[in-house]
């Protein structure tokens, strides 16, 4: 976990507070969004209901209040990242990776938004179907196994929508020997070709979703073909680029990209007079910070389209990373490479997170920084904050006061 930040000048919270149940009367968020952006304006406030905690060395009492722990909260997401990263260092090998991009069309988009589940699922299938065939395919002359870790983002840096995967390539692959054969040149696979097969094949899953999908503006069961065939005209893109040295630049990536959301309360920058004021990076200038301002209604909806899917999983794993055959697989590309074999980390809980990452007890007392704190009161859910309780003459005693 990083060092700690300033504390922002606007939250996600406070632009909840200021709109939601305006966007509710007006019928512009589902019985699922509402739960969801409920979790996230109630986050660390007595809504949630938390404890009361006392030092017990200099007796100062606080209240903690519980957070909402959804993954689409701009608080929540630290322990989870940090948690999420001490995982991989069991999966991750030391050679150069590439970060490969995949996109799709913006005529797609409207399309996707109708049928999120399952055209997100069909990206991710048709990815690693576009990376597996050039693996194997004896053209390639590799003929061997290989493996991505495969992030879903929805969103550019102005939150709107555009679905694309950020995908973790090792440079090299496991061949049939159990030897690694790394990657000569700039990229692993040409990225024209890569674009053209992913086009391909995402095109030929449309097709067979056909009568299951949900059509937008434009598109009828009549001209589907027609717009399959205007798709398949244009050019796919494809990125590739050898963006890492090692595993340490790899986990510093993905340090930064998978529990990402598509804004953090750090880039709100006002909020005034019904306008959110917020920082972006405006890719096509040379990624340039700038600034812009939206109504908070619009600014809500643009954060809420960014949702996901009911117990979807953004994260996904394949090949070598794949968590049924990944023990069996690193070992051999450990042991290919000359690395030293890892013991895998048990799930580790957020004391244990912390104490990792930021060498910190969390039930230290912040404040005389000898004591420890104990929980004295316990804080049911509510709609109120609740007073400040007195601490008894039990407790006074037991921690010398």
């Amino acid at each position: 976990m990083s060092s700690k930040l300033a504390t922002p000048a606007v939250t996600l919270q406070q632009v909840l507070a200021e709109q939601l149940d305006e966007l509710c009367q007006q019928g512009l968020v589902n019985s699922y969004e509402l739960r969801i952006l409920s979790a996230l304006k109630a986050c660390r406030t007595a809504t949630l209901g938390g404890h009361w905690q006392a030092c017990d060395s200099c007796g100062e009492v606080k209240a903690h209040y519980n957070s909402c722990g959804n993954r689409h909260c701009p608080m929540c997401q630290g322990a989870n990242r940090e948690r999420w990263l001490l995982e991989r260092e069991y999966d991750l090998f030391d050679v150069p990776h590439h970060h490969v991009t995949f996109t799709i069309p913006s005529q797609l988009r409207a399309l996707f938004k109708l049928n999120e589940k399952l055209l997100y699922n069909l990206l991710f299938s048709c990815m690693w179907d576009t990376l597996l065939s050039f693996a194997s395919d004896e053209r390639s002359r590799l003929e061997a196994q290989i493996g991505t870790i495969s992030i879903l983002h929805t969103w550019t840096q102005k939150m709107e929508y555009h679905p694309h995967l950020h995908c973790i390539v090792p440079a090299g692959v496991l061949i049939a020997d159990g030897k690694w054969k790394a990657a000569s040149g700039k990229f692993l696979f040409s990225v024209k070709a890569l674009s053209q097969v992913f086009r391909g094949k995402f095109c030929q899953g449309l097709r067979e979703l056909k009568s299951r999908l949900k059509l937008s503006r434009g598109i009828t069961k009549a001209n589907f073909d027609w717009f399959l065939k205007q798709l398949k005209e244009k050019p796919w893109v494809v990125n590739s680029k050898p963006g890492f040295k090692g595993k340490e630049s790899v986990l510093e990536y993905l340090g930064r990209y998978t529990h990402k959301i598509a804004v953090s309360n750090y880039r709100l920058l006002k909020l005034d007079q019904g306008q959110i004021t917020f920082s972006y990076r405006d890719r096509a200038k040379g990624d340039v910070k700038r600034v812009m301002s939206l109504p908070v209604k619009e600014f809500l909806l643009r954060f809420k389209q960014h949702i996901l899917p009911r117990g979807f999983v953004k994260i996904r794993h394949y090949g070598l990373f794949s968590t049924r055959v990944k023990k069996e697989k690193l070992a051999l590309v450990r042991k290919a490479l000359g690395q030293k074999q890892k013991q895998k980390l048990q799930k580790l809980s957020l004391q244990q997170v912390i104490e990792k990452t930021l060498q910190q007890n969390i039930y230290q007392c912040k404040s005389c920084k000898e004591g420890n704190l104990v929980i004295v009161k316990l804080l049911p859910p509510t709609r109120g904050s609740p007073s400040k309780p007195a601490v008894d003459t039990q407790l006074k005693r037991r921690i010398g006061h």
